[in-house]
């Protein structure tokens, strides 16, 4: 069941709300753990990426990600979405996230990352340097070479 998707693939209308590291709080699978800004991994690059269990698009990107998955050992991937739970817990048990220590995967209730970034399109990824700064946005079809050397 899909929830949000546009054909678009449009900036955010305001980059200086994303500039830094935001803010936020959401419960990560596989046991619905508090995850906040304060729980990420210090000077470690940052990609966000914001997605549905359901959407095709999402699916093929996680398949890819997790097979290039050596390309993301020095970043930290939290990966979002606002559906149900139970639905997210199942599509980070499927593809096995829980062997990824820098994965983290949570159910996003408050739709603070879609409103935040203005998201348009599943997947949306967002790129943060080690230092918190914001570096770029890639979405809809990610190519994982590009997302692993975006800067």
């Amino acid at each position: 069941m899909s929830y949000l998707s546009f054909s678009q693939n449009t900036p955010p209308a305001n980059d200086n709300k994303i500039a830094e590291l935001p803010s936020f709080k959401i419960f990560t699978a596989p046991d619905s753990t508090e995850f906040t800004k304060e729980s990420l991994t210090k000077n470690r690059r940052t990609i966000f990426v914001v997605f549905n269990p359901d959407c095709s698009h999402c699916q093929h990107f996680t398949r890819n990600l997790m097979d290039s998955i050596a390309l993301f050992k020095k970043t930290q991937i939290v990966m979002v979405s606002s559906v149900d739970y139970s639905d997210i817990k199942k599509f980070y048990t499927n593809y096995k996230m829980e062997d990824h220590p820098f994965m983290t995967v949570g159910r996003d209730g408050s739709y603070f990352f879609v409103t935040h970034f203005e998201v348009r399109r599943f997947p949306s990824a967002y790129i943060y340097n080690k230092k918190g700064k914001y570096l770029n946005k890639i979405a809809g079809d990610i190519d994982i070479s590009e997302l692993a050397n975006k800067k």
